[in-house]
């Protein structure tokens, strides 16, 4: 359909609609009349998240949402109408929203998103659903419009990865969604050893570069659902929901090893990182977790750098055994 350049923006405007209206699962498709087949452009919260196409046939409520003239939400029983996909929690889908999309001369396609019950205010979700379905219009008649909106907001110029408001925002969003949904989060500090050194040496403007190419590689270092945030000077967050401890260890290793193996330094003078892992613990808040993350950070560079360490012992044990099998 010519549509994989905007995919990273339809994944993120599904992700956004489904933390912000408080649903379970989100999802956003289309309808292409040349090959017959309803596209999934974006999904969240569902099992099995990647793009998939299938015959139009029954499609539920999804169906309805395609010919629907505006946006509705009504009851579903999703043993019976599995549009919305299967909730990777395991939770029962019984309530959904909908807005159609129709782009000028583009493919009819629609938004919706998938309640365990109903939601409280149903008339903000049905216009937060709305809202959110007429910027995929745009973006699916635009391709890069998303991108343009959100750089200067939400960006750092420098490294691409979000800015310290976006992405404390962001796991302010999560933690909501964990806590509604009894869902695993986790969250790393990570920061660059003896950074300092390498602007002494080399200069600020080398040292920026560096920080451009650690960014590029923790950015495609994460799983599709993360988000990667510059926190301040060589210090950066990253956000790893439905994530325990000792699942965000392993991840955070993987990306110390990139950022080693892509050796920004310059010659025989190798960059290595110390990350700090903490998982978040119902009733606690975006500063208690990020506090338990930077005492784990402390513990690693306490340790000589080039660590990851966890703010869990029990977690951390596991970790370390599963690396051993």
């Amino acid at each position: 359909m010519g549509l994989d350049p905007a995919a990273g923006e339809f994944n993120l405007i599904t992700r956004r609609v489904t933390v912000r209206t408080g649903a379970e699962t989100g999802m956003l498709v289309v309808f292409s009349e040349s090959d017959r087949l309803l596209h999934v452009l974006g999904a969240c919260g569902t099992a099995g998240n990647g793009a998939a196409a299938a015959p139009r046939g029954d499609l539920g409520f999804l169906g309805r949402m395609l010919e629907a003239p505006r946006s509705s939400g009504e009851p579903i029983d999703s043993d019976h109408d599995p549009s919305l996909g299967v909730a990777a929690s395991g939770a029962r889908l019984t309530y959904a929203s909908g807005a159609p999309i129709r782009p000028p001369g583009g493919p009819p396609g629609a938004l919706c998103v998938g309640f365990t019950s109903r939601p409280p205010d149903e008339a903000l979700t049905l216009w937060r659903v709305a809202s959110y379905a007429r910027l995929a219009s745009l973006c699916l008649h635009e391709t890069g419009t998303l991108d343009g909106l959100l750089a200067t907001a939400r960006l750092d110029a420098l490294t691409g990865c979000l800015n310290y408001a976006a992405v404390r925002a962001e796991l302010d969003r999560e933690i909501r969604r964990a806590e509604r949904h009894a869902r695993r989060l986790s969250c790393c500090f990570i920061d660059l050893d003896h950074f300092k050194g390498i602007n002494d040496r080399h200069g600020h403007l080398y040292g920026n570069r560096v920080l451009a190419e650690v960014g590029a590689a923790l950015r495609g270092g994460v799983r599709g659902g993360d988000t990667i945030g510059r926190y301040g000077g060589d210090e950066f967050l990253a956000i790893l929901p439905d994530a325990g401890e000792a699942a965000a260890l392993m991840l955070a290793e993987r990306l110390r090893a990139t950022i080693v193996s892509r050796n920004p330094g310059r010659g025989d003078e190798r960059l290595d990182t110390s990350i700090g892992v903490a998982q978040w613990r119902p009733g606690s808040t975006a500063e208690d977790l990020l506090a338990a993350a930077d005492a784990a950070l402390l513990g690693a560079k306490d340790g000589g750098g080039g660590i990851v360490a966890g703010a869990g012992a029990a977690a951390e044990a596991a970790w370390r055994s599963s690396l051993t099998r």
